[in-house]
């Protein structure tokens, strides 16, 4: 999480009220452990306002003039606040003050909903090598992915802000709903809540937090005889009961029983001979019953589907326990041995597995074959777009097939790996990407083993459609065998 404490009209000008504020709420941050930001804003008057209007009562003109703050100001603060142990936040409302976001050392670019389509100041922004933060009220999504594609174009570290640009916000105009759909629209990139509600309303950050924001923006200030504090700012009172919601709400997300599985285990019935059961012998479902107590060690309910079509590996007497040591599966040493190969293949190629990982024996003929045909794959992202990885085995093929719904690419990461595509052998090699159009017949084939990574369109259970007809004789259950427990 970052919270990025927004100083309401630079601290209404004034240095010491502004070091005051920075000092309250930086103690706040390390008292609560928060990574956080002070934020400045930066104008250049002379050309931000018309000439004509320069010295008017307009409410901006004279509330931007009020607070005029020169740049040996903003350097004072903004060492000021490293020193405090804050990150620097600025907004540039023009392109004439980005030159001051380097003169003063700014960590993060702040954006203002107001210049969400501001394009050349965006344009000028999205010169900079720096994080930048990017508020969207009142932006619709035509112009958002606009954005974003500007940003992206410049492979920037960028980040949305959904708020609302009403001062204060009522919670009944807060729209939460749509950081679900920023989410879901630019899934590659953070989502945060810049959130302006009446101190006096209980806070919509943790609400926020719990649906995935990981940036926060909110307005604060300190008791100052001279300066009233707005009805949208926080005092550090305030904000120290949101960071102990959001503490209570971390801690509720993030903590897990350690006691549960114990005591659902003891209320699972456990797994008894039937009768007595020979060694070598299959156990089938009428060999078993299940009664309690499950006593330690046995086999419960749970583990049915492992312990009926099994081997007993020794005599078990009628209503005896069963414990593991009692059941073998001739696929056991088969599966040690595939995974075992497959780390080998994806420590030559450098590449991690984690316990996330979806993984998954494809054997197109069954296990006994897949070291001639088959793959190993690992699920890495499936959504509008789909990555994974493919490994393969020394002299193993995988059998030919064409997509309907899918496209993909293939990139080889390690050893050698020859793609037929449309009856042409083509041997792939490193950094190339190899396109395979929908409805296009492919299959390939690895001399020494390989792993290929895959990016394609969504996949479709069901959408592979090989040319063998054999294939699909075979039930999905023994062509496709989930792993567990494969980590590198």
């Amino acid at each position: 999480m970052f919270f990025i404490f927004e100083m309401a009209n630079n601290h209404q000008g004034d240095i010491e009220h502004g070091k005051e504020i920075i000092r309250s709420f930086a103690a706040l941050a390390k008292k609560y452990d928060v990574s956080a930001g002070v934020k400045f804003q930066f104008r250049q008057l002379d050309t931000f306002i018309h000439p004509k209007f320069q010295n008017s009562d307009l409410k901006y003109v004279k509330r931007f003039n009020n607070t005029k703050l020169n740049e040996r100001d903003f350097l004072e603060m903004s060492q000021f606040a490293k020193e405090a142990g804050l990150k620097t936040v600025a907004t540039p409302f023009d392109s004439e003050s980005i030159p001051l976001l380097e003169r003063c050392d700014i960590d993060i670019i702040k954006v203002a909903s107001c210049s969400v389509n501001d394009w050349s100041l965006l344009r000028d922004i999205s010169e900079k090598n720096k994080k930048i933060i990017i508020s969207t009220a009142g932006a619709d999504f035509d112009t958002l992915h606009d954005v974003y594609r500007l940003f992206k174009s410049k492979e920037r570290d960028f980040a949305f802000l959904h708020c609302v640009a009403e001062y204060p916000t009522t919670p009944d105009r807060a729209d939460l709903k749509r950081i679900k759909r920023l989410q879901e629209t630019f899934s590659d990139i953070e989502i945060g809540f810049s959130t302006h509600e009446s101190p006096e309303q209980e806070s919509l950050i943790p609400f926020a937090m719990s649906l995935g924001c990981t940036i926060f923006e909110k307005h604060v200030a300190v008791q100052n005889s001279n300066y009233p504090i707005n009805k949208y700012s926080c005092t550090p009172e305030q904000i120290e009961r949101v960071f102990q919601k959001i503490k209570f709400l971390k801690s509720a997300f993030e903590g897990e029983s350690k006691e549960q599985n114990l005591a659902l285990s003891n209320l699972r019935r456990g797994v008894y001979a039937k009768r007595n059961i020979s060694r070598g012998e299959v156990i089938n479902e009428d060999d078993i019953f299940l009664a309690m107590p499950r006593q330690a060690g046995q086999l419960d309910a749970s583990m049915i589907d492992s312990i009926v079509g099994a081997y007993a590996s020794s005599n078990i007497e009628a209503s005896h326990a069963i414990n593991q040591t009692y059941v073998s599966h001739k696929e056991d040493r088969t599966l040690d041995n595939i995974k075992s190969n497959i780390l080998k293949q994806l420590e030559r190629a450098g590449v991690k597995v984690t316990s996330k990982d979806r993984c998954d024996i494809s054997c197109h003929y069954g296990l006994k074959n897949f070291e001639k045909v088959g793959a190993f794959v690992v699920n890495k992202v499936n959504r509008e777009y789909c990555k994974k990885l493919i490994v393969m085995l020394p002299g193993q093929r995988h059998p030919a097939h064409y997509h309907v719904r899918k496209e993909e690419c293939f990139e080889l990461l390690s050893g050698d790996c020859t793609l037929v595509l449309n009856q042409k052998s083509i041997r792939m090699k490193k950094g190339e990407v190899k396109l395979i159009p929908r409805k296009t017949k492919h299959s390939f084939f690895s001399k020494n083993g390989c792993v290929i990574e895959e990016i394609s369109t969504t996949h479709v259970r069901g959408d592979s459609i090989y040319e063998d007809p054999v294939i699909f004789k075979l039930p999905v259950s023994d062509r496709k065998i989930k792993i567990q427990g494969l980590n590198s």
